[in-house]
């Protein structure tokens, strides 16, 4: 499949779902939510994104995934038509955002920590197991 744009078209909803993973009715329901701008449409009605949705729809797809609240996605999509001078509320956004996954972050490395001495606990509790002899005594 070609990645680049078809001259004036825009690309139709399934290559957007294959390129980003999402169904086509995730993507459906990102538009619904307004976490994207509306996407042009064809003569028959059926959708044509063009370079910059699908730019936006994988940002929105990454915010999505790092946790960030679908209200504060949203806010983001409307100050991007804003220019300039929305450049500072969109960094506060964002800033936001990256001090919750940070902390999202340190809470999982702490987690990870636990579930390795378990996994090593139960490693070394089988490999002591299965060195034993059949009446049970270590050799």
């Amino acid at each position: 499949m070609s990645t680049s744009e078809p001259q004036n078209e825009g690309f139709p909803i399934s290559y957007v779902a294959e390129r980003t993973g999402l169904s086509i009715d995730a993507l459906r329901w990102f538009e619904r939510e307004g976490l994207f701008p509306r996407v042009a449409r064809d003569a028959g009605g059926r959708r044509r994104f063009r370079t910059d949705d699908i730019e936006r729809v994988e940002l929105m797809l990454r915010l999505r995934r790092t946790g960030m609240p679908v209200r504060d996605m949203r806010r983001f999509i409307e100050l991007l038509s804003g220019g300039a001078e929305t450049h500072a509320e969109r960094l506060e956004l964002l800033f936001a955002q990256r001090v919750r996954i940070l902390a999202t972050m340190e809470r999982l490395t702490e987690d990870l920590a636990v579930v390795d001495f378990k996994v090593a606990h139960y490693t070394e509790s089988v490999n002591d197991a299965s060195a034993q002899p059949a009446g049970g005594k270590k050799n």
